[in-house]
């Protein structure tokens, strides 16, 4: 009798697991159709129009969901091909659950979590190995930088293209406004769901996904700063150990 309980149980979890992801895809997919995203204006430059193209065209939205406690979790990825492999590069905190309830979209199109390659919790990226998405176009994974110093620099544009607020795809513009530890700091714009959207410079390298934005505070109280974006940088994810070991 306990087996027959804890099966149906399974059965029953499983049931609702598939229900909540269809039924996300569906609103995903009303939300989507009004889009048309593949155009870049003929007005940039050519290596800004490579940027947009690229920051476009691999971002993905990323869901996780929690069997235990049916929590949700949707933020931002970069989709990425490696060795004939397909991966998505995201935000550790976004990811709640196994890899049996991860999976990355794009309008109707979703494609589940087949292994997760890396996470790291400390600073905060995830890299999960995926099918072929349609409509993605998969970026390389990054080279070796160099130094920050020479790589980064204070005022250079960057852009990224992600889900803040569970709106988009929607791409967004800014500067490096400075460093903190480990980490690049941007003046752009960014709300909850953003998180592991990929950043790239002005010639369409990636150089980091958005980690968080920075919460201030005054005599009047705490405030959100979403205009402060703090990005982990390319040089602090550990590919070589994920991909190449």
């Amino acid at each position: 009798m306990n087996t027959l309980k804890k099966l149906l149980k399974i059965i029953l979890l499983g049931g609702l697991v598939g229900v909540f992801i269809l039924a996300h895809f569906l609103l995903l997919d009303a939300e989507q159709n009004v889009y048309e995203y593949e155009v870049v204006s003929t007005q940039y430059t050519v290596s800004e129009r490579q940027a947009l193209e690229r920051s476009v065209n691999s971002s993905v939205r990323v869901m996780s969901l929690d069997k235990e406690t049916l929590g949700f979790s949707t933020l931002s990825g970069t989709y990425m091909k490696f060795r004939g492999q397909y991966y998505v590069l995201t935000s550790a905190h976004g990811v709640i659950g196994d890899c049996d309830t991860l999976a990355a979209a794009f309008q109707e199109k979703a494609v589940p979590c087949e292994e997760i390659v890396a996470i790291d919790k400390e600073t905060d990226y995830a890299i999960f190995r995926v099918g072929e998405l349609e409509g993605r176009t998969p970026i390389k994974i990054p080279q070796a930088l160099a130094h920050w110093r020479k790589s980064y620099n204070l005022l250079d544009k960057v852009y990224y293209t992600g889900y803040p607020n569970s709106v988009g795809p929607t791409t967004w513009t800014g500067t490096i406004a400075g460093f903190s530890g480990d980490y690049v700091i941007l003046q752009s714009y960014a709300w909850s769901g953003a998180s592991g959207s990929g950043v790239f410079d002005e010639h369409g390298e990636l150089i980091g996904i958005i980690m968080a934005i920075d919460v201030g505070r005054s005599e009047f109280g705490y405030q959100v700063l979403n205009n402060f974006i703090i990005v982990v940088p390319v040089w602090c994810i550990d590919f070589r150990s994920a991909l190449m070991e």
